[in-house]
């Protein structure tokens, strides 16, 4: 355990050395990132190739059209109605937090739009980087190695789509990054330490900044609870009793955590926006509800989206995109959009998806060389859990491949423990 002072509960496992020393990794990293906000902002437009721009201008949008007069429901666009009174395009599909904190950032600015724009990207860029330092403390603790947590996360946070899109004004980007990595963490200190408060914070937190958290706590839960049931019935216990520890096991209480938080988060998304459309709309046609319902494929989808959404093409895109997240220090001027995006052309599409789906091999073999397996694992799977429910939204949009981050990460972790075992490595 670690005695570095105040880094004493962030580091757990770390070496005994003195501070300043412990401390150097983090310190490296945080002047890594620096460059983030140094390279990454000073483009001068808005206007960028890609969903970038799109999504960009529509979150920036509903952000600033938040307010307690329409009950806190986003719209991204008015009209005059026949009857000439105004009428609203209301948006509330994703967590209020992102929008919140954009708000919070352009309220200074008033119609100043250039720097609103500017001071939401800082903002963008701020959730990225707190992502990677998380990603870093939750991978020391992980391994117990500091050095090999921070080239595993610049390695990973180096990929094409983490550069490109670290700045996009979404609420489904670099805030949802940092809602994973924090609930990562959380799960890593739960695993460990056994403190489960914290976990429900953090949890609670990052369901705020955006749905992509359940993605990480499916896997968790279901890797977690079979590893209980599986300990408990080769410990001897009878069925009964395996069954009635399951009901008491902290992972249920967790799913049902996480299940009542989005339960909650949703219903009053939807019910302001039922209120702000004046209670005239039928439940089953409030938008939102409708886009949910594309999103999971359950209603008619985007249109001509066949060619991202139906299975073949979409797992061969998933798992392009899996082969250039992995792709470390990848400037995005190397990748043209219009080329990573998917449909690519046939040739470059079948080298990037062998790529990807060695990558994804790699990793779970990677598996066997790490300690507590279930959270690698857990990191490892969050991207499909995300992707395939909500395929027909994920096969469109190349910014999702950010939630891909865990396969570089776990497979850069064994990668670098070999390399260290090496003779004359130091």
């Amino acid at each position: 355990m670690s005695t570095g002072g105040k880094w004493r509960a962030g580091l757990p496992g770390w070496r005994k050395r003195a501070p300043s020393r412990e401390a150097l990794p983090l310190l490296l990293l945080l002047l890594a990132l620096s460059a983030v906000f140094v390279f990454g902002n000073d483009r001068g437009h808005f206007y960028r190739p890609g969903h970038h721009n799109k999504i960009s201008g529509q979150t920036l949008s509903l952000a600033a059209n938040l307010s307690a007069g329409h009950r806190f429901a986003m719209y991204r666009s008015q009209w005059l109605d026949g009857d000439g009174e105004p009428a609203y395009e209301y948006y509330n599909r994703f967590p209020i937090g992102p929008y919140l904190l954009v708000k919070m950032a352009i309220l200074p600015f008033g119609d100043d739009f250039p720097r609103a724009v500017h001071a939401s990207r800082l903002l963008m860029l701020a959730c990225f980087a707190a992502a990677a330092v998380l990603a870093c403390l939750a991978l020391a603790r992980l391994i117990g190695d500091r050095w090999i947590a921070l080239t595993a996360t610049l390695l990973a946070f180096s990929s094409y789509y983490c550069l490109y899109y670290n700045d996009m004004i979404s609420a489904d980007g670099s805030t949802s990054l940092l809602g994973v990595m924090l609930t990562f963490h959380g799960m890593t200190v739960f695993v460990q330490e056994g403190r489960f408060r914290q976990l429900l914070l953090k949890t609670a937190i990052a369901i705020l900044l955006g749905w992509h958290v359940l993605a990480l706590a499916a896997p968790f839960v279901a890797l977690g609870l079979a590893g209980e049931l599986v300990r408990a019935r080769r410990g001897g216990d009878r069925l009964t009793q395996i069954a009635a520890a399951a009901a008491r096991s902290r992972y249920v209480a967790y799913s049902a955590f996480s299940v009542l938080c989005c339960a909650l988060l949703l219903g009053w998304n939807l019910g302001s926006e039922y209120l702000a459309l004046g209670g005239e709309v039928p439940v089953t046609e409030l938008p939102s509800l409708r886009s949910l319902l594309r999103r999971s494929g359950v209603s008619a989808s985007f249109e001509d989206s066949s060619a991202y959404t139906d299975w073949a093409p979409f797992l061969r895109g998933q798992l392009t995109r899996i082969g250039v997240t992995a792709s470390p220090f990848a400037a995005p001027q190397f990748f043209n959009p219009d080329v990573v995006r998917w449909p690519l052309d046939s040739q470059i599409a079948a080298a990037f998806a062998a790529v990807g789906a060695a990558t994804f091999g790699a990793s779970m073999a990677g598996l066997t060389f790490l300690r507590q397996r279930m959270l690698p694992a857990t990191l490892l799977l969050a991207g499909w859990c995300w992707a395939l429910p909500v395929r027909a939204s994920t096969g469109i949009h190349d910014f999702e491949a950010m939630f891909y981050i865990g396969v570089p990460l776990v497979l850069f972790l064994p990668a670098l423990l070999g390399l260290q075992r090496l003779p004359g490595w130091t």
